[in-house]
């Protein structure tokens, strides 16, 4: 995979459930396959639901502005000549974030060479994330993302931030953060192009989700009360990325472009007719209108998670066999 097909990856595709390793879990679940074991893992998890770290901070808006501000006064200041633009995306750039909920995304234009200043960008991000964000870390893949282009791919039509249907995505919410508006160079790309991106990627969702389906099977049964709560935080958060994501994915590859939660299921329900999926998406944006403040139960984490699996085997049936 190219380092542009990573960057685009990343950003448009959703992450799948992995417990936080530094939580102990990931033998655990290994563990909880065998019954009679079941018992023993049961206290061995709970010993860590007990241990440090079970209260989460509180974090503001505030704490997502200074981060990026600091990020973008240490990097611009370090190799500000190499750098063109930075941009903000999703809901950050849109101002609908939800502190401790969202994550940032940052997508930089550089001149050239972006291999290395791209792992240096990145680095400075991980010790932003730790100054600012050390309790979210085990929560999320990355707090604040950050995604390099060069210039001469966005002359080329070939940068990420041109790539299929998140072409209109970018062009409409991206805000430009410092530097030089460099969205009039991003080449529109064609209507098959856009369509076509659309089903790469939601094929790359269906092989990882009936790749990874075997492994799931633990969510029928497992006992959550012993699950740590940032295990179920990082859970829910992944099956929400799942739901959103690749209900959006499904609508670019009808033609219909949106980002917002809100919007994404008001399109979803014009547009897909499927009773079930309608029905499974609207829970899970009552579940994110209530998260936004307030933990969810064990129920609704679970019906989450289960949810999210249907929601992309639904799709599936729904559009047909893959590709490839």
């Amino acid at each position: 995979m190219t380092s542009d097909s990573r960057n685009y990856f990343r950003f448009a595709l959703p992450q799948f459930f992995q417990p936080a390793s530094n939580v102990g879990l990931n033998s655990g679940i290994l563990l909880l396959m065998c019954s009679k074991t079941q018992k023993l893992v049961g206290q061995r998890i709970n010993r860590y639901a007990q241990g440090k770290g079970e209260t989460m901070k509180k974090y503001s808006q505030k704490d997502y502005r200074d981060a990026v501000g600091e990020w973008i006064n240490v990097t611009t200041g370090r190799y500000g000549n190499k750098i063109r633009a930075v941009y903000a995306g999703g809901s950050f750039a849109r101002g609908d974030f939800v502190p401790g909920r969202s994550d940032i995304d940052l997508y930089v234009v550089v001149e050239d060479r972006k291999e290395e200043l791209q792992r240096d960008l990145q680095r400075e991000a991980s010790e932003i994330e730790k100054k600012y964000f050390e309790e979210l870390i085990p929560v999320f893949d990355e707090v604040l993302g950050v995604s390099v282009t060069t210039l001469q791919e966005i002359q080329d039509g070939k940068s990420f931030l041109g790539a299929g249907f998140e072409y209109f995505n970018f062009i409409k919410e991206g805000e430009l953060l410092w530097g030089e508006d460099l969205k009039a160079l991003i080449l529109k790309p064609p209507l098959r192009k856009q369509r076509e991106s659309a089903e790469k990627y939601l094929d790359e969702v269906y092989r990882m989700v009936s790749n990874k389906e075997r492994g799931f099977k633990w969510l029928k049964w497992i006992p959550f009360k012993f699950v740590p709560k940032k295990n179920k935080v990082r859970w829910a958060r992944q099956a929400f990325n799942l739901t959103f994501r690749t209900a959006a994915l499904f609508l670019g590859s009808k033609g219909v472009y949106m980002s917002k939660k809100e919007e994404i299921v008001s399109a979803f329900r014009q547009y897909i007719r499927e009773e079930e999926l309608c029905s499974i998406i609207s829970f899970a944006l009552s579940l994110w209108e209530k998260w936004k403040t307030n933990p969810l139960n064990d129920k609704e984490t679970k019906q989450l998670l289960e949810n999210s699996l249907k929601f992309v085997k639904g799709l599936q049936l729904l559009r047909g066999p893959t590709k490839g």
